[in-house]
């Protein structure tokens, strides 16, 4: 056994040697300023003078035996190599490397020993030096892509034993170099996120995952980690969007199935908290709810709807709005649909309040407009023009306000309000006749507002100031006494009463035949009439 050692040991000193005589002869003594001709005449010279016709001292032959001695370097070091190989093959790494490390003594210019050690070092474990060698190959040989590719799945290599030995944050590190030297290798990349995620450094993990997205578009499994990590952070509507690309990539992929009906479900019992909610007047809670529902599900159209009538019972009109609109435009090929015609008398009664409630602050230009974008999409709701007849009403277009009302009263022309809404047109328009002194005209408006609400004392009072202009005694006294017997406190029929009845008190006024006669009249008028107020008139 130890024979071999000394041999080894006596050819690696006779390399050592070989080497050493190389050097110096390739070296030279003393440097020169002479060139090369010149240096080799004057040696040519001083050695015939020193020795005459004698070649032991020839430069040829220095040189001859320098590509000998350079020829027998190569050889040993191909020898050493070749050794090394068949060793590798055995399993003998230890002698395998001792081998490659002789070589590359005599020869250390020949990539394929370093890419050998490397393969050996690997072997043994040592991920290092392992590198280290294929880096010195790759400094002989740039151009070679395979090493550098080589490189790569060696530190891949060595990441995953320190990923499995549970040292991540080097492992962390090792996968970073490994996805640097090859960064379209998405494998190195994914080893980056695992141990990314087993540090437990998620926020870190979702942006890694998201800077990975914007270069790989297509692969499903990389939308379902970002939509778990999303669903982590409560990003709900993200999850959401980022299973929808997994399920359009894949519709079959079992887990982003899964995970989107976990979002569903989720949706539905977040609806029907909305609806508990609702139902006991907490229309914040409720909102809170079918936001969640919305927000794990925004697809179920269902849900804006609710939440439309949610906006608008909160008085929230635009939100509202924008909800119908948003189902609307989701449904406008199917304008017969359930959906589409419900949402359409959702948007419709949303416009109608939110006028209501520009109404009552006095916003009348404001609610006119949303009448009308009322009235554009449903001309047969009596509601619309009523409610943009008391907006015109109420800016004084008695014209515009009379036309709205007459438009109702053709939808229904047994409604109450309506009638009632017309009479005060009329009566209005009356006192404008009145105050430009078309009496006539005036007379005509006011009967034809008690007509329409024989109920309202002004009515008459205002007839029997027209009526006196006339010179009609009769009919002015009985509109008088009618206006006093609808409303007995009304200050200003007196003294009215006292210039129609002249020399009379009011006694005497109460029990004369024109009051029996107007008594009679409004009952038989009343009759007709639909009742506003208890019948109290006859006892008057």
């Amino acid at each position: 056994m130890e024979e071999p050692k000394e041999e080894e040991k006596r050819e690696e000193d006779q390399c050592q040697n070989l080497v050493e005589d190389t050097i110096m002869l390739e070296a030279g003594v003393f440097p020169t300023a002479l060139s090369e001709e010149q240096l080799a005449a004057a040696t040519e010279k001083s050695r015939q003078n020193l020795f005459g016709s004698s070649k032991i001292f020839s430069l040829d032959t220095i040189e001859k035996r320098n590509y000998v001695m350079s020829d027998i370097i190569n050889d040993r070091a191909k020898e050493h190599y070749e050794r090394g190989k068949i060793l590798l093959s055995r399993g003998l790494l230890e002698e395998a490397v001792i081998s490659f490390n002789k070589a590359l003594t005599l020869d250390p210019q020949q990539k394929e020993f370093y890419l050998r050690r490397a393969e050996a070092y690997l072997m043994f474990g040592d991920f290092q030096s392992s590198v280290l060698n294929h880096r010195l190959a790759s400094n002989l040989d740039p151009s070679d892509d395979a090493i550098v590719t080589q490189i790569g799945h060696t530190l891949y290599i060595q990441g995953q034993y320190l990923f499995e030995v549970n040292m991540y944050g080097e492992a962390l590190e090792i996968f970073a170099l490994a996805s640097e030297l090859r960064p379209a290798n998405q494998h190195y990349h994914m080893r980056s996120i695992a141990t990314l995620l087993a540090l437990g450094r998620l926020e870190d993990c979702l942006h890694y995952v998201t800077k990975q997205l914007e270069v790989v578009t297509s692969n499903p499994e990389l939308y379902i980690l970002r939509a778990r990590l999303h669903d982590h952070f409560s990003n709900v509507v993200s999850c959401y969007q980022d299973v929808s690309r997994a399920l359009t990539m894949d519709p079959s992929h079992q887990e982003a199935v899964l995970l989107m009906q976990t979002l569903v479900q989720r949706a539905e019992e977040a609806k029907a908290g909305a609806v508990n909610k609702a139902l006991q007047g907490n229309m914040n809670g409720a909102l809170h709810c079918i936001n969640q529902a919305i927000n794990n599900n925004p697809i179920e159209l269902g849900y804006y709807i609710f939440r439309g009538t949610v906006f608008r019972r909160l008085k929230n009109f635009n939100a509202a709005i924008d909800d119908y609109l948003h189902v609307l435009n989701k449904v406008s090929n199917m304008k017969q649909s359930e959906t589409y015609l419900e949402t359409q008398r959702q948007l419709l009664l949303t416009y109608n309040d939110f006028a209501v409630h520009c109404y009552h602050k006095g916003f009348y230009e404001e609610a006119i407009l949303l009448l009308n974008q009322s009235i554009k999409e449903e001309k047969q709701e009596k509601g619309l023009y009523i409610n943009r007849g008391d907006c015109f009403l109420r800016q004084c277009h008695l014209d515009f306000a009379l036309l709205d009302y007459e438009q109702a009263q053709d939808l229904d022309p047994d409604d109450w309000h309506i009638q009632i809404r017309i009479a005060a047109i009329n009566n209005e328009k009356g006192l404008l006749d009145h105050h430009n002194r078309k009496y006539q005209q005036a007379e005509k408006r006011f009967t034809t507002a008690i007509e329409g609400n024989p109920y309202m004392s002004q009515y008459y009072l205002h007839r029997a100031k027209t009526r006196e202009v006339l010179m009609q005694v009769t009919g002015s006294q009985e509109d008088a006494v009618t206006s006093l017997l609808l409303d007995i406190k009304n200050k200003q029929i007196i003294p009215l009463l006292t210039h129609l009845f002249p020399g009379k008190s009011m006694d005497e006024i109460m029990a004369s035949k024109v009051v029996e006669c107007a008594r009679s009249k409004l009952n038989a008028s009343l009759q007709t009439a639909v009742p506003l107020i208890p019948r109290v008139f006859q006892q008057r």
